[in-house]
């Protein structure tokens, strides 16, 4: 009994630690405050002013088109072949808010800080709407769908920083979140943020925002529906397609009237989706999206290659004359514009000194970041070791009293099921251990629990067959304890050891496979140490409950006569087997054998 208390204690500290570290996972990825917005912009020099080659620039973000899904649109045909059509590689991880982000920073979400959907903040990076806002030009913006600009907020002038943990916390409803969305000193970066999502409403704001000519200089128009067709019914669906399809003729009537003389239009996708539906991870067809380019300024036909999402906003500044933003990692796709030689090899040069610089300021924090990682382990490590061997100390003793017994038979059964099938629905419906698996707008630990009661249910059942021979109340419930201390070695193992390797916060992004390893990893030890608490708790229950019923105790004395008189007839009949010979236990150092019982002993070195 007492090892099975121990065994509960044990298994509730460690899932409420793995549970709590699972849940808050993906807020320890993101970075709030990420090295580059210590850093004051990089900006181009003002003198000799760069060349002006568009009145207006729209960007179109078509949110989860994929680009094998784009061709085939008419009007985006239309537009391929006025302009340049190229493609682009969405950025790891490839998530909707981050690569919004990289979009009109120039900055990829490892360096951003902007790692998930869940983004609390707003962004502290340069934008285009910074450079359009300084050079003079206005901003207007309309969707469908998610509300962008709640990413792109700026303190107010003399106004101290904004002491706001989560800018998403007005979808809550209360009453506080309201009041301190209201009373925050903070102003939209778009000049014109329009978010109406009615029926007819992008329709209606993006012609809004469209017949401003002369205000808006910079138009970005996202549109949503592609996406959520794909995460509810996977990229190879006629939903999808439909959507794809309908996403075009709503474009096409918003877009179709603008004169490609005077303005151009940048088309382009966040990320792609899988044929079953997700997004996050490097897969081809989420990370390959369209990169459409028409419209003044534009090389018609024009060659380009390697282009990334992070290449967009140097590029749209370029149009419109205005430096790149200030962090940017990405380059200016000179190749699709309209420059002489000595402006496009002035734009490569500036592209690349503040490319070098932001990089540099990036591979800083990555590399002070490691050092502290290294100084943590240690201090973890001496912990993981001492907690160890009082862990196995512990066991060992309870081993010895006879709380706890291992017996193979029972360990192969009861043990395995959950990991087998929590990680095989890991590897096969979660992608692969990609962090696609994720649906829109989702916590990766509640879909990870998905499969962990899936688990935890076979856990039990398995335990249950496993102890099914187990008659006697002591020695069921001990195997039970067997199996569950084994079982929770097992799961806690690869969670010490992330704990120890890879502590949190993650200023480096962990890659795809570690991206969802690590929490469902923590996922699994909550959830097996639920199971494991119902089992020995079920079992706790049987024991007391058949201990104290006088019912089982007077059937257990019958049992005892019944055998007692058995054995006393075949003890007059002269059938009595022989009893079994116990092994005698070898006598300690120093210390003469027993007597056998009923022998007389004898003097020293004579037989008794």
């Amino acid at each position: 009994m007492t090892a099975a208390v121990l065994l509960l204690l044990a298994g509730g500290v460690a899932a409420v630690f793995a549970g709590r570290s699972g849940a808050r996972f993906m807020l320890y990825l993101e970075q709030p405050t990420p090295a580059l917005s210590r850093l004051a912009p990089a900006l181009d020099p003002v003198s000799p002013p760069p060349p002006r080659l568009s009145p207006r620039v729209i960007v179109v973000i078509v949110d989860g088109l994929r680009l094998d899904a784009s061709r085939g649109l008419p009007f985006l045909d239309r537009l391929r072949a006025a302009g340049v059509d190229a493609e682009a590689a969405s950025q790891y991880p490839t998530y909707s808010k981050p690569n919004y982000v990289n979009i009109l920073t120039g900055v990829p979400p490892t360096a951003s800080g902007i790692r998930t959907n869940r983004f609390p903040g707003y962004v502290k990076l340069d934008t285009l709407m910074d450079r359009a806002r300084d050079a003079g030009l206005r901003s207007g913006f309309a969707s469908d769908n998610d509300p962008m600009p709640r990413l792109f907020l700026r303190p107010r002038e003399r106004a101290a920083e904004p002491e706001i943990e989560d800018v998403n916390a007005i979808e809550e409803g209360t009453v506080e979140a309201a009041r301190e969305a209201l009373m925050a000193e903070l102003r939209g970066d778009f000049d014109d943020a329009r978010y109406a999502p009615w029926p007819g409403g992008f329709r209606d704001s993006a012609e809004t925002v469209l017949a401003a000519k002369s205000e808006d200089a910079l138009v970005v128009l996202h549109l949503a529906l592609v996406d959520v067709a794909g995460h509810e019914h996977g990229a190879d669906s006629d939903e999808y397609r439909d959507a794809a399809v309908l996403t075009d003729l709503i474009l096409e009537r918003v877009l179709g009237p603008v004169d490609l003389t005077t303005s151009t239009i940048v088309l382009v996708a966040d990320h792609g989706h899988t044929d079953s539906g997700g997004h996050g991870g490097l897969e081809p067809e989420v990370v390959r999206v369209p990169l459409i380019v028409a419209g003044a300024g534009v090389v018609p036909g024009a060659q380009v290659a390697g282009a990334q999402l992070q290449d967009v906003a140097p590029t749209v500044a370029r149009l419109l004359g205005v430096s790149p933003p200030g962090h940017a990692l990405g380059r200016s796709l000179v190749e699709l514009l309209a420059l002489d030689e000595p402006t496009r090899a002035r734009f490569v040069a500036a592209d690349h000194a503040r490319a070098a610089r932001n990089a540099s300021s990036v591979a800083a924090s990555v590399y002070g970041a490691r050092r502290d990682r290294l100084e943590r382990r240690a201090l973890r490590l001496v912990f993981l070791i001492v907690g160890t061997a009082i862990a196995l100390v512990t066991a060992w003793w309870l081993r010895l009293r006879g709380g706890i017994r291992l017996y193979w038979q029972s360990l192969v059964v009861g043990v395995p099921a959950f990991f087998f099938v929590y990680y095989t629905l890991l590897g096969t419906i979660g992608q692969r251990f990609s962090p696609s698996l994720l649906p829109a707008q989702g916590h990766i630990a509640t879909e990870l629990v998905k499969y962990g009661a899936a688990a935890t249910a076979v856990q039990i059942a398995a335990g249950w067959w496993a102890l099914r021979r187990k008659l006697d109340l002591a020695d069921r419930l001990a195997t039970a304890n067997g199996i569950a201390l084994v079982g929770l070695l097992i799961a806690m193992t690869p969670v010490a050891l992330i704990w120890t390797l890879f502590p949190a916060p993650y200023v480096e992004v962990p890659g795809p496979r570690m991206l969802v390893l690590i929490p469902a990893v923590q996922v699994s030890v909550a959830c097996y140490a639920i199971g494991v608490a119902l089992t020995l708790a079920v079992e706790v229950v049987v024991f007391f409950s058949r201990a104290v019923d006088p019912r089982v105790r007077t059937l257990q004395l019958e049992k005892a006569l019944a055998r007692a008189r058995v054995l006393a007839e075949l003890a007059e009949r002269g059938e009595l087997p022989p009893p079994r010979r116990r092994r005698r236990r070898k006598p300690r150092t120093g210390a003469p054998p027993a007597a056998p019982a009923g022998s007389t002993p004898g003097p020293p070195g004579e037989p008794g």
